[in-house]
């Protein structure tokens, strides 16, 4: 049978909706949610397929330099790492709860829709703004129910919350957040979180027996005394502090309004 142009762009056409098709979320009311999610804004519908992405990494994906302690590190972290690149960290679950209505998901309502939060930290007790969030997406939970694994957040509260983990999946640094996040708004009296690079979406996951030998948990107030330090180096430089306080508006204001409200339930 002769393969015309036409024929051949048509096979095209069907290859890429079928590959549209696949990278839509049905959500638990039916709704087609896609990679872009419902985002209105050009760094929104940036972060969203970023979010979004369902494929696990190869392991020359991962970046064997990305540790929580090299995450947590104080210091303004912008292009501290790369988010097409991955990482493979180990954290004690402080807390693990649904997030928000984000528009990554469409502002879904349900919590099977929504991603859920783990907060890791290096010690039991370690603050909000010594934490690192690390997110399961409803499509890694969905991939994962398909292997007869429970990644509801419930299910991950109940298997993990209190006991040493190791997760592997995508980096990726939450811009929204900039402001909220004690690495690039030093000793903001908001900050809820050490920082805003993630592990997000979160693709494999495992109970450890404990923290890994190589890993030393560190008392919360060694970890305060550093940041500490750093947020008072910022304050005694008020052209710093400024560059910094412009830059973050800057950023935040390319963002829509209801893509900032706050995913800290």
């Amino acid at each position: 049978m002769r393969f015309t142009p036409w024929a051949a762009l048509c096979g095209m056409l069907l290859l890429t909706q079928q590959a549209l098709g696949q990278q839509d979320f049905v959500q638990s009311d039916g709704h087609k949610c896609g990679m872009l999610g419902d985002a209105h804004s050009d760094p929104e519908k940036a972060l969203n397929p970023l979010k979004n992405r369902f494929d696990p990494p190869a392991d020359d994906d991962i970046d064997g330099d990305v540790s929580l302690a090299a995450i947590l590190s104080p210091g303004d972290d912008l292009g501290r790492f790369d988010d097409h690149k991955a990482a493979r960290v180990a954290g004690f679950v402080i807390n693990v709860k649904v997030g928000g209505n984000e528009t990554c998901n469409c502002h879904a309502t349900d919590p099977v829709d929504r991603d859920t939060h783990i907060e890791l930290g290096l010690s039991k007790t370690a603050p909000e703004t010594q934490r690192v969030i690390v997110e399961v997406t409803p499509r890694l939970r969905a991939k994962m129910e398909e292997q007869g694994l429970d990644w509801t957040t419930e299910g991950l509260r109940k298997a993990i919350k209190g006991k040493w983990i190791e997760v592997s999946g995508w980096l990726l640094f939450d811009t929204a957040h900039i402001n909220e996040a004690e690495n690039t708004n030093p000793g903001g009296d908001g900050n809820w979180r050490a920082t805003c690079w993630e592990v997000h979406p979160i693709t494999s996951l495992k109970v450890l027996a404990g923290p890994p030998a190589e890993m030393a948990e560190l008392h919360p107030a060694t970890m305060a005394a550093f940041q500490k330090a750093q947020a008072k180096q910022v304050q005694r430089d008020p052209q710093k502090a400024a560059a910094i306080r412009k830059r973050n508006q800057e950023i935040l204001s390319k963002f829509a309004n209801d893509e900032l409200d706050k995913d800290h339930p």
